[in-house]
């Protein structure tokens, strides 16, 4: 069975519980084997200069216990580098101390750095027969390796927050405060306990999400590309070009959801706007009575003197639909519906209480139902991707993680109150923003037509998604001049004789970013148009700078439709 990223899930969940060094140890390397199929696999704790082998496998059951200096071993390298060491014959590599092996039935090994810059350990694979680890498994292993950096942090963390615990205990204790002091203390370590603990679970899930979304969205756009191309070149009613758009459908609905996981983990790509809550509530409100059903009133509750708040409205109207939803599921008899905004103070007292609320000031937005509530077990995995309490078929369990990816990413709060037969309400905190409100949505340039007949040098590292990309250009018409990197894409605007009139580069690339090679283009080629594009999320895009940039912006995964009309916005626009 090939490597799947579909159990690390669970191995996150499980580090996300571990209290202890120890605990995180044994779970990384059960889990290391088990990723990648390896006969063995081991932990390589630094101590200092020396690498530690905390625990032994049948692999290679002498290492339990032995130190090596950090020059003399490979795990030692690969810390010391930062790099991932690969290996396919221990015998035949320079940086393989051969004595250290000979004992062993290893045969060949690959070493993970555990945060590479300022290594904590290492997670080793051995294999007993001569093996090439895939991308596949390296990918695996590195994201293993991320997670348990975030782990053996919590453990740390973990340890000071037990420390702090007895520290207020014994200030009770030797205060004589009374009983119900003492039982206010407990609640408030309890709740903070508790809240760091769930955050900690949702932060590294969204990590997982966030990190494989650049591949997977590259992925799609081959297969949404190719799948739309050789449909278009069949007739209507060919059995052929049928199963094509099913395909093409399915692509779809992956991408869908691949943005919800990416709402989840906070990395959508925003434009928010100053803008004020009641007037998206009452744009929505029509619509939202119909989502919910005759059977349901529709109370909205939205004081004109309430304050802007700074977030993208579509997201806002996607958190309103969404919740509205889960009312709606939870009132299968009819019921109330009612959704009210305020203006609210925190102050520090209850920042204190509330993990990661800082005192201010913000806006309430409050979604109550008079439905069937939820006990708190359920309360405590509303917010987890694909948990559901619906029937299969039925939902994703994607909808409330997306709420809580797009409340989190625009710097607000969410908390749930509910009880079984007593309803549910949700209570969204954004913070309060000054400035001139956003009446209008501006809209993209209308154009005329798909093809063209421009030059378009096209720089892409993803070999796949530059042939489609070269493939759908050319079939409508477009010269295209294509480069790997920014490298080859200087050297072709310098050699080609004729106008580029449009530069189509990815964002993220080795050694030069595509914003950075817009720059470098630019006194060269000053008339000619940029076009950024990239599947990694709004983190990456901002940190290489297209947002403050100005330049345009396409996300993947890309579409035949979608990237031809996108390039002629770009090449019409004044």
């Amino acid at each position: 069975m090939s490597p799947s990223a579909e159990p690390l899930v669970a191995v996150i969940q499980a580090l996300s519980r571990a209290r202890t060094l120890a605990e995180v140890q044994e779970i990384v390397r059960h889990a290391a084997r088990a990723l990648t199929g390896a006969d063995g696999a081991t932990f390589v704790q630094r101590d200092g200069d020396q690498c530690f082998y905390v625990d032994e496998d049948a692999v290679a059951p002498l290492w339990k216990g032995k130190r090596f200096p950090m020059n003399a071993c490979i795990s030692g390298w690969s810390m010391l580098n930062g790099k991932v060491a690969v290996i396919e014959d221990i015998y035949a590599d320079a940086r393989v101390p051969a004595e250290a092996y000979r004992p062993t039935f290893v045969k060949s090994l690959a070493m993970v750095p555990i945060r590479p810059s300022a290594p904590m350990g290492a997670i080793g694979n051995y294999w007993a027969q001569r093996h090439l680890p895939t991308e596949s498994e390296l990918n695996l292993l590195q994201a293993l390796a991320d997670s348990t950096s975030t782990a053996m942090e919590n453990v740390a963390l973990y340890a000071e927050l037990e420390a702090r615990v007895k520290d207020r205990t014994d200030a009770l204790a030797m205060a004589k405060r009374s009983l119900d002091e003492r039982e206010t203390a407990k609640k408030e370590l309890e709740q903070t306990e508790h809240q760091l603990r769930q955050s900690q679970k949702m932060e590294a899930v969204g990590q997982l999400a966030g990190g494989i979304a650049h591949d997977f969205n590259n992925a799609l756009t081959v297969i949404l590309s190719f799948s739309s191309l050789a449909a278009g070149h069949l007739k209507v009613g060919d059995p052929l070009r049928d199963d094509l758009n099913e395909i093409r459908k399915a692509g779809e609905r992956a991408a869908a959801l691949t943005q919800q996981l990416l709402a989840f983990s906070r990395k959508q790509m925003m434009n928010p706007k100053v803008l004020e809550l009641g007037k998206v509530i009452r744009g929505m409100e029509n619509m939202l009575r119909r989502l919910i059903g005759e059977d349901i009133s529709l109370v909205v509750v939205t004081p004109p003197q309430v304050a802007a708040v700074f977030a993208d409205i579509g997201q806002l109207e996607q958190v309103l639909m969404n919740l509205a939803l889960n009312a709606r599921d939870a009132m299968p008899q009819g019921g109330k519906l009612t959704i009210e905004t305020a203006d609210v103070r925190f102050d520090g007292e209850y920042a204190g209480t509330h993990l990661g609320v800082d005192a201010g000031d913000y806006v309430m937005l409050a979604v109550s139902d008079t439905g069937s509530g939820m006990d708190k077990e359920t309360q405590l995995r509303i917010f987890e991707p694909f948990f559901t309490t619906k029937a299969k078929g039925k939902g994703t369990g994607l909808g409330l993680s997306t709420v809580y990816g797009i409340v989190k990413q625009s710097n607000g709060h969410i908390w749930v109150y509910s009880e079984l037969g007593k309803g549910t309400t949700f209570k969204v905190y954004l913070p309060r923003r000054a400035g001139t409100l956003a009446m209008t949505e501006s809209k993209p340039l209308e154009v005329r037509r798909l093809s063209g007949t421009e030059t378009i040098l096209l720089v892409e590292d993803d070999e796949q998604v530059r042939a489609v990309a070269k493939g759908i250009l050319k079939a409508n018409g477009y010269n295209v001049l294509v480069a790997r990197n920014g490298g080859e894409a200087l050297l072709t605007c310098e050699q080609f004789p004729k106008p580029i009139h449009l530069l189509l580069t990815d964002v993220v690339m080795p050694q030069m970013s595509g914003v950075q090679l817009a720059k470098r283009l630019a006194g060269l080629r000053p008339d000619m148009k940029v076009l950024c594009m990239s599947g990694y999320t709004d983190e990456a895009v901002l940190r290489h700078g297209v947002v403050d940039s100005g330049l345009a912006f396409v996300q993947k995964p890309l579409t035949p439709e979608g990237l031809l009309l996108k390039v002629r916005q770009v090449l019409e626009r004044g």
